[in-house]
């Protein structure tokens, strides 16, 4: 496959990098283009009624015409009318905060597209062929996400930066540090934070709350002290040796429940009631500190499963018990993203130790979601796994991102994290490509491979193709993954030249690994290059319909083509990184406000095309369209095979009805089956109503069935996922895009 290249550009950060001249003027370079244009697509809502600027913005202030968009966008966003209040359905667009976060976000958004972006990066954007993720931390060179090493930082203490945290001496503790190294560490990034062995990391200080309530069980139980009759010699050596047992004692230790069973007992009962009450606050506490950008809850994900000790499994069944309690009123938790590791041997099957645990962990997901499942089997998550390191062991962050294999010999998980991403329009490339495309009749000989077997009907001066361009299509592809890969490497620049400061938190205490080492102004590139640039990647359903009139659910032969499409993306990847020495991985996108961007542009050139541009949204990454009917078995058996080349992340769903909760049986089964089709990355959706009125929980229709409110005078929050994670009330985060695609989500049977 011939691949075009596309040269590298130098920064510089002193000038315009785009090889502009001087001498051009501000105001022709805001004519050329609108930050809009740059991965937001928001120059579609700028008002045209009214171009003209109050009085309050005229005079000098508009001498420089390039701030004209700028002063529209913010006066829509202080309005409300802004679309970036539903881009992140995380984010309260309507708050102080909010517009705060938006009116920063915006700018940063201009700033990069008109001072930092090279010429044909900053085309392929305005052109709809690849979107720039999170465009509004691109100048300052932050990072995307990362797997804390709560292990190390829990163990050796840390500072915050106002003042230094000692090591735990029980699980209450520990998880509210575990909530506070959350809360510190996700301002150092714009991405998701996560913890991939949380029942390992917490496991010691279970330890240390069993032994804490031992020693006070001994003392008020009567077996602690040594006999008077001793002498003061023996009583001493006595003591001695108990503290020499208690010191190593743990929940398993039959020794001690055999010799003080009041005491062993009483600890027990004590330490499970703690380590329940601390997994209560932890989710609490990560449910309620808007402590990140714009008044948002810190984006943190948890994974737990396979530590099968005493203390591990009482963190993971405390966990999902909270989880099933909900918070204050009953709601269900919105964060952490929870992901149950499943691993054969471990817990997959009954008599295996964790198995019940499983069990708990679908009853959980039938109320509350949460938790989704990771396949530590699948051969993709087994590549780097070594037996008895959980560190290795295969972990998501926020919505699906994976990084565990590392070219530089860091093939384990916590203490790194993904750079930044960029997404490919796979759609707009098979529009261009497809059986839609119009082209000269002068053009027909280069229509596709199979030219000599088409057929075209003549339109005017053109014709409409019946075949697809393949060749046409895969050389367009080549130079997208090119222009997105540059626009990785532009930005890797960005970001290794920080210095160690800029990221406070995160290098200063180590939270990426070896950062602990570096001076304040030492840059962090010698330590970024452990991290994953990703390529994503939207539409495959509407791409394939663009190309062959059919998506890959609905024929076999196209679902080939479909798959052989991700095996090249991911072979390009995988020469990526050994041409630039550096960790290139291929994403399922999981496109939130992209999904509605790239269609409502697409559709403004080429207008409705059926199964193609005519909804509010392309279908994510490789998954079968939400509308087509299907049964549960059959999506899995589709989808499976993409997730093996996704090595950057990817996550399969099936939609069930609100009887789910009711029928954890067949949860079980279904998930064991997703499991066996070595679905890396799995979950569950079904829908969950609440009336706010009365906390009623269900499907609810106009009227909640136990109270009878209607939703005119109260709300019905209905709680749904999007692209990985939870949130509220659907109807007033999601963005519309979103929302008109939990619309047409069909159920599968």
């Amino acid at each position: 496959m011939r691949f075009m290249t596309v040269r590298p550009f130098e920064i510089e950060l002193a000038g315009d990098v785009r090889g502009q001249s001087a001498e051009k003027s501000s105001t022709e370079r805001s004519h050329q283009s609108t930050h809009a244009d740059i991965g937001n697509d928001d120059q579609e809502k700028v008002s045209t009624k009214n171009n003209s600027l109050p009085s309050t913005f005229s005079g000098e202030t508009l001498e420089n015409e390039a701030i004209h968009p700028l002063v529209q966008l913010g006066r829509q966003i202080m309005d409300g009318e802004h679309e970036s209040a539903r881009e992140n359905a995380n984010l309260n667009g309507d708050s102080f905060s909010g517009k705060m976060s938006r009116l920063g976000s915006e700018y940063a958004k201009w700033y990069t597209e008109q001072h930092m972006l090279p010429t044909p990066i900053a085309e392929a954007v305005r052109a709809n062929r690849i979107y720039i993720h999170d465009l509004d931390h691109y100048a300052l060179g932050t990072t995307n996400c990362i797997f804390i090493p709560f292990e190390r930082l829990l163990r050796d203490g840390y500072s915050s930066g106002n003042g230094s945290l000692r090591t735990p001496n029980s699980i209450m503790t520990a998880m509210a540090q575990v909530a506070i190294i959350f809360q510190c560490q996700q301002n150092s990034q714009f991405g998701g934070v996560a913890a991939n062995k949380l029942d390992y990391d917490l496991a010691p200080y279970v330890t240390r709350s069993f032994r804490k309530h031992l020693r006070k069980g001994l003392r008020y139980l009567g077996e602690w002290h040594a006999t008077a009759a001793q002498s003061s010699a023996l009583q001493q050596a006595a003591s001695d040796a108990l503290e020499q047992l208690l010191d190593g004692a743990q929940m398993s230790n039959i020794q001690i429940a055999k010799q003080y069973p009041l005491a062993y007992q009483y600890a027990l009962e004590e330490t499970r009631s703690e380590t329940f009450q601390a997994a209560e606050s932890l989710i609490h506490n990560l449910n309620t500190m808007s402590s990140r950008g714009g008044g948002q809850i810190p984006f943190t994900s948890i994974n737990y499963g396979t530590c099968t000790s005493l203390e591990g499994r009482l963190v993971i069944e405390s966990l999902l018990a909270a989880t099933v309690r909900g918070l204050g009123h009953g709601e269900t938790p919105i964060f952490p993203i929870q992901i149950f590791k499943c691993k054969r041997g471990i817990n997959q099957q009954p008599g295996e130790p964790n198995y019940d645990l499983l069990i708990k962990a679908i009853d959980c997901a039938s109320k509350r979601l949460y938790p989704n499942f990771a396949n530590l089997d699948a051969p993709l998550n087994l590549e780097h796994a070594v037996t008895g390191d959980p560190d290795t062991e295969f972990a998501t962050m926020g919505c699906r991102t994976r990084v565990i294999g590392d070219r530089f010999g860091r093939n384990h998980l916590s203490g790194k994290g993904n750079l930044s991403f960029n997404t490919i329009n796979l759609v707009k490339l098979g529009i261009d490509y497809g059986i839609h495309r119009t082209m000269p009749l002068s053009s027909k000989s280069h229509l596709s491979m199979n030219s000599a077997d088409e057929e075209s009907s003549a339109n005017g001066h053109h014709m409409i193709a019946t075949h697809p361009d393949e060749v046409g299509f895969l050389n367009e592809l080549d130079e997208c993954i090119e222009l997105a890969a540059e626009a990785l490497l532009h930005r890797y620049r960005i970001q290794a030249a920080q210095p160690a400061k800029a990221s406070d938190f995160m290098m200063r205490e180590g939270v990426w690994e070896g950062g602990e080492l570096l001076a304040p102004d030492e840059p962090v590139g010698e330590l970024l290059k452990h991290g994953t640039l990703s390529i994503g990647f939207i539409g495959l359903a509407e791409c394939m319909v663009a190309l062959y009139g059919q998506h890959h659910g609905q024929s076999s032969q196209v679902h080939e083509r479909a798959l052989s499409l991700i095996v090249h993306m991911r072979e390009a990847c995988d020469r990526l990184s050994e041409r630039h020495q550096l960790n290139f991985s291929l994403m399922a996108t999981p496109a939130e406000g992209l999904s509605g961007k790239f269609v409502r542009r697409d559709r403004q050139q080429y207008g409705h095309i059926p199964g193609v541009t005519d909804r509010e949204y392309y279908t994510n990454s490789f998954h079968i369209p939400v509308y087509y009917e299907i049964s549960a078995a059959r999506k899995i058996q589709l989808e499976a095979p993409f997730h093996h080349y996704c090595n950057a992340g990817a996550i399969s769903y099936i939609e069930l009805d609100g009887n789910a909760r009711h029928n954890t049986e067949a949860m079980l089964r279904i998930v064991q089956y997703a499991l066996e089709q070595n679905i890396s990355y799995f979950s569950i959706n079904h829908p969950i109503d609440r009336c706010t009125s009365c906390g009623h929980e269900g499907i609810i229709g106009s009227h909640c069935p136990a109270c009878g409110a209607s939703e005119q005078d109260v709300l019905i929050a209905r709680l749904r996922r999007v692209t990985g994670y939870l949130t509220g009330d659907y109807q007033t985060r999601f963005n519309p895009a979103k929302q008109a695609e939990v619309r047409d989500r069909l159920k599968h049977h």
